[in-house]
């Protein structure tokens, strides 16, 4: 088995070179298969993510949750040092600021941001996955941090989780890590995956 780094290393080059085509039927089909889960289209509050280093976009997505009248939020740092996120809403007209690793985000005060538990669908991006639901983000473990409280699922059942990824991001079997959340499901532009808790190494 392949480590997290090297798996990470060699799928990050592959995806940066997706011609532009291809990553445009890639949104839309992916938004396609988004429209065919029942927990999408009963989701009020959506949290999505801006495309960096060749992910695949959600822009189609985005547009289809605020024609739906749905609410639609991005990952925003809670506190200088913290790995916790929060969850700000946007629109079109969104003034937005740069984090500590400039990455944009909306420049909303705090007490307008949602907690993670108050989401009902968080869209994630990702490196890698594999049939099990596991995943393999850019290394920071903020995602897994954020939602750390889904491995009590008798108590937490909210956000559902659903990674966002192309076909070529698929690999057999993943190293996982007492820390690493799994998902609820796995959408790429050919299918959408339901991941069986049950074959997950924690839930």
């Amino acid at each position: 088995m392949n480590s997290k780094s090297s798996i990470r290393q060699e799928i990050r080059a592959q995806r940066r070179q997706l011609p532009e085509l291809d990553r445009l039927y890639a949104a839309s089909a992916v938004l396609t298969q988004l429209r065919r889960i029942p927990v999408f289209l009963k989701a009020r509050n959506i949290s999505v993510y801006l495309a960096n280093d060749g992910e695949l976009s959600l822009d189609q997505v985005v547009d289809s949750i605020w024609q739906r009248k749905k609410r639609a939020y991005l990952p925003v740092l809670f506190g200088r040092k913290s790995r916790i996120m929060h969850f700000a809403r946007f629109h079109e007209k969104t003034i937005f600021k740069l984090n500590r690793f400039g990455i944009l985000e909306p420049n909303i005060k705090i007490k307008r941001q949602l907690k993670p538990h108050q989401l009902d669908l968080v869209l994630m991006p990702l490196v890698a996955f594999d049939i099990n639901g596991n995943r393999i983000g850019m290394g920071g473990g903020f995602y897994d941090k954020t939602f750390s409280y889904l491995r009590n699922r008798n108590s937490w059942r909210k956000p559902k989780l659903i990674g966002i990824a192309y076909d070529f991001q698929e690999v057999e079997s993943l190293p996982d890590d007492p820390w690493d959340i799994p998902l609820d499901f796995i959408v790429t532009e050919s299918r959408s995956i339901k991941v069986d808790k049950k074959q997950c190494s924690i839930g």
